[in-house]
């Protein structure tokens, strides 16, 4: 017989207790909302669009051909046997939760302190490029504003996104059913907008379409020195494809979402899990699409690649075929990719702010007593999502300064941002699903999604693709010329911080109380919300 909702409530929160923990934040999230906000930071028309001159200049067409089915295959299977956990432990904590509970706490700290860094570093990258997206296809063209231009020294691209930025926090504040109502809507908007983008181009494009042999052609182009990259990048054509595939892999960033709000969602065991590979499967598909759209109905990489504005091989290739500027249907198109960033911006901070809570609530971070308060009207961890949001903006800065110090073209600071998400965040994808085969097995007792036979082997070929891929995208060339320094200092810096206070005084996932405590706990909660809210 189906449980109610009521019901399935209730159990949500019994398995909470069973955690250790209150139900302190809001629990209304249904299982679609679940899987959009995933979906949402994903973002196909972020990750894929930013970066696809990077995948063009690297490989050419075949980033979009062979990369993305490429990467497809084995994100599945990251997010497939990330989602079994998922569905063992329903907790905000995540990762850093599961990784204490397969092995020990040691293993958890340094977990969340990757998922962390990748946390930041995600919402800096989809924040940069929705403020810089959006200035290229609707604030240059109305009010002149350059996004490449600087005032008092910093990119107008930069300070547009700490607007941005400030904006969104000031929604994730205001409450979880804002939330989920952002981000329901986010994937209509992605879908209206990947269908609308496809559908016009083959109907209207002005451009001849390529045949589909096209789309397999491997063409690296050349750097500003004229050479081309598989001269300068190790191991020529195959190094430079390699490099080209973050494109995919930086898009498919993000899916973790779904465990780090599953104490805001109904049944969250089975929602959480299926949100963290549905959001991927679904993507996948939807990506491919508007992918091919736009890189059959392109003129030339040569060409796309010499013309490309503010916004970039897309703009372009949109504004070729459907005319330039808002008041025509590749401006307006270009603008809708746009807000798609700004929404995928939006539910990036939420996901991370509870990962920060959660990590806080344990007190794993300086500051905790701080970080983990919630507040009593909304809801929401409002504390952790605006310090992570200010931490992110920074991260933006840095970035910045040190391409420019190191000699890179600052104009391609996102590729540098966007490389240490990937990294860090897939080093911590990868630790839990290391441990899931080789920690503590009782968590095969808990879960309630399983691969059955393919767990194992799905475990081994997604740890063994995170070690391949990792020295790729730290590897430094003239587009990402930063992330091997700021993921080398990061290192360093947590492995100090962890033998000079951590081992000895970081204790882990601990019960916030006895249940009687938790229940009172959050009666104390529901009263103070109905006494701010009359």
């Amino acid at each position: 017989m189906a449980r109610t909702r009521d019901e399935a409530i209730a159990q949500d929160i019994q398995d909470l207790h069973g955690l250790g923990y209150a139900q302190e934040l809001l629990r209304t999230m249904g299982g679609f909302s679940n899987f959009a906000i995933s979906f949402s930071i994903i973002s196909i028309l972020t990750g894929a669009v930013i970066l696809y001159n990077l995948g063009l200049e690297m490989a050419g067409p075949g980033a979009v051909g062979l990369g993305w089915p490429l990467v497809t295959v084995f994100t599945l299977m990251i997010a497939a046997t990330m989602a079994e956990i998922a569905s063992a432990y329903p907790t905000a904590g995540g990762l850093y939760y599961w990784a204490s509970k397969l092995r020990n706490k040691d293993w958890g700290w340094w977990t969340a302190w990757l998922n962390l860094g990748g946390q930041v570093s995600i919402v800096a990258g989809i924040n940069y490029s929705a403020a810089f997206y959006l200035c290229a296809t609707i604030l240059q063209p109305i009010f002149g504003l350059d996004p490449n231009a600087e005032t008092f020294g910093v990119l107008n691209a930069i300070w547009i996104t700490g607007l941005l930025i400030a904006i969104e926090v000031l929604f994730n504040v205001a409450g979880t059913r804002i939330v989920a109502f952002m981000n329901n809507l986010s994937v209509w908007w992605h879908i209206f907008f990947v269908a609308a983008i496809a559908i016009c181009l083959f109907a209207f494009g002005s451009q001849p379409t390529h045949g589909l042999d096209f789309l397999f052609t491997i063409d690296p182009d050349a750097n500003a020195d004229g050479v081309p990259w598989e001269q300068v990048i190790p191991f020529g054509v195959a190094g430079a494809f390699a490099l080209s595939l973050l494109q995919s892999q930086w898009t498919y960033t993000g899916y973790d979402a779904s465990a780090h709000v599953a104490e805001e969602t109904v049944f969250a065991r089975r929602a959480s899990a299926w949100g963290v590979f549905l959001s991927v499967a679904v993507s996948a598909v939807a990506g491919y699409v508007v992918l091919v759209a736009l890189t059959l109905k392109m003129t030339s990489p040569s060409d796309v690649l010499a013309n490309s504005g503010g916004g970039g091989g897309v703009q372009y290739i949109l504004e070729a075929n459907l005319g330039a500027g808002l008041t025509s249907l590749g401006g307006l198109l270009a603008a809708g990719v746009a807000f798609a960033m700004t929404f995928c911006g939006f539910s990036s901070i939420a996901s991370a702010g509870r990962m920060l809570f959660a990590f806080s609530r344990d007190d794993g971070v300086p500051g905790s007593g701080w970080l983990k308060r919630v507040s009593k009207r909304w809801r929401t961890p409002s504390n952790s999502v605006i310090a992570i949001s200010t931490l992110s903006w920074l991260l933006i800065l840095l970035v910045y300064v040190l391409t420019k110090a190191f000699g890179g073209d600052p104009l391609f600071l996102i590729g540098g941002i966007t490389s240490v998400s990937t990294v860090l965040l897939y080093w911590a994808y990868g630790v839990c699903i290391w441990l899931g085969m080789r920690g503590d097995q009782a968590w095969r007792e808990r879960q309630t999604w399983s691969l059955g036979r393919l767990s194992r082997p799905f475990a081994w070929l997604s740890v063994i693709w995170i070690i391949v891929f990792s020295p790729v995208f730290l590897f430094p060339f003239a587009l990402n010329s930063a992330s091997w320094l700021i993921v080398g200092a990061f290192v360093v810096l947590l492995a100090v911080y962890f033998f000079a206070w951590a081992r000895s005084r970081f204790v882990g996932p601990k019960r916030q109380g006895s249940d009687d405590e938790l229940s009172e706990l959050e009666r104390e909660f529901a009263a103070e919300a109905e006494r701010m809210t009359t």
